[in-house]
């Protein structure tokens, strides 16, 4: 049977240890500057790349480690082994990595049963498995548009704010990183971190394998404490509304009634057409597909709704441009983003308009259950949430709001 001898002597020769550490002159491609590396691999199987500006500093380096590598050397002795030059190099840096030898045996044994199964064969980089990611969202029927909308844009900031890591590379830290780089709300934080986590759960499933964990299950963002539900007055609502019926002959008059009055939120809206609004029974028929929740739903029709339906009957709910059209009406009312022209505007509360609704329909009824069937939310979070937020004169004058005159908004 073939064997390999292998010689290990104290005090090895001085070229055979120079050998094992060279120095050799190094240009940086980017900067043009001129250095000296020492480069080599140390006895525990660490790689050297070490860069000195002048050739007196590397040797001294060059040295020392040849002093390292020779305080480790064992006493001369002759062994006779099956393994190659690889093998031993790789049994090496085993040993030093365990607290006794007889681990080694247990280790194997172990990673031979529970770990293998779970390795990584080949890894792609976030570039390519960003791709594969994409084409498989276009393909599959599980998720709906709007989640895969949501997953498709959130995944593509991550990937082209990071470096093209391989997809096993990417840790916990990196991803914190990323979060940290993001100056956004807590909320829209934790909504990256669950479409990252998405995207990651995706690379380790079968028959990709691509990665062993998930570095998003040790990411934690702090979000703090949720403020309450923002409220519009109902000058503000009767100031909106006037603004919807006079911008563009009122092409958003029907979007802001919705919205308002029956406490749709934009993405439901989006998807709303007439053949899901029954004027006869006095409701409107949102589907699975259109809800936030992915449960279908039944909103009711009350007079204001009514009013605002019947006198833009067959106008679309959600039309082109439609937030360009709605900024603007934002704006002339007084919200959106300072400018010099306008340093006076004030932030656009988020989803105001629904809380608005839900605030004035609870006030109405009384009823916990039935406003928490209306729009599609826990009786606990009308409890929590909109009980108390506005008052019965408040929400008397607020369902007085039908459609304006023209004579009416022309002035306004």
């Amino acid at each position: 049977m073939r064997t390999n001898r292998v010689w290990q002597q104290s005090g090895a020769s001085k070229n055979s240890v120079r050998d094992r550490f060279k120095i050799s002159e190094f240009t940086n491609p980017r900067t043009s500057s001129k250095s000296w590396r020492v480069a080599g691999i140390k006895r525990d199987g660490g790689r050297v790349r070490e860069n000195f500006f002048d050739v007196t500093a590397a040797r001294c380096r060059q040295v020392e480690l040849q002093m390292e590598w020779l305080a480790r050397q064992t006493d001369t002795s002759v062994r006779a082994t099956k393994l190659t030059e690889t093998q031993l190099r790789l049994a090496e840096v085993a040993f030093n990595k365990l607290d006794t030898d007889d681990d080694l045996l247990s280790a194997v044994d172990y990673w031979r049963k529970h770990g293998k199964k779970h390795s990584v064969a080949e890894s792609p980089r976030l570039d390519d498995a960003k791709k594969e990611f994409c084409g498989w969202l276009d393909a599959t029927q599980s998720l709906r548009d709007r989640t895969k909308s949501n997953l498709r844009t959130r995944v593509n900031v991550f990937v082209n704010l990071l470096g093209n890591h391989r997809i096993a590379d990417v840790t916990p830290e990196i991803v914190e990183g990323f979060l940290d780089k993001r100056f956004i709300s807590p909320a829209s934080k934790d909504n990256d971190r669950r479409a990252i986590s998405r995207f990651f759960s995706w690379c380790i499933e079968r028959p990709r394998r691509w990665a062993a964990s998930n570095p998003c299950r040790d990411v934690h963002v702090e979000k703090g404490e949720k403020p309450p539900p923002s409220v519009l007055d109902v000058e503000a609502c009767r100031r909106l509304l006037v603004e919807a019926q006079r911008y563009k002959d009122g092409r958003l008059a029907l979007y802001v009634a919705v919205c308002l009055f029956g406490g749709l939120r934009p993405f439901e809206t989006s998807r709303l057409t007439w053949g899901a609004v029954n004027i006869t029974d006095g409701e409107i028929r949102l589907e699975a597909s259109q809800t936030k929740t992915g449960r279908p739903r039944v909103v009711s029709i009350c007079p204001t709704l009514r009013a605002w339906l019947a006198a833009y009957s067959g106008q679309e709910f959600y039309p082109s441009n439609w937030r360009k059209d709605f900024d603007a009406i934002k704006t002339a009312v007084g919200y959106g983003t300072p400018t010099e022209e306008n340093p006076d505007l004030k932030p656009w509360p988020e989803d105001v308009l629904r809380h608005t609704a839900v605030s004035h329909y609870f006030r109405n009824c009384g009823s916990y259950g039935q406003t928490a069937e209306q729009f599609g939310n826990s009786e606990a979070i009308i409890k929590r949430h909109y009980q108390g937020r506005v008052s019965s004169d408040d929400t008397r004058r607020f369902f007085a709001l039908v459609p304006f005159e023209r004579s009416e908004y022309a002035t306004s």
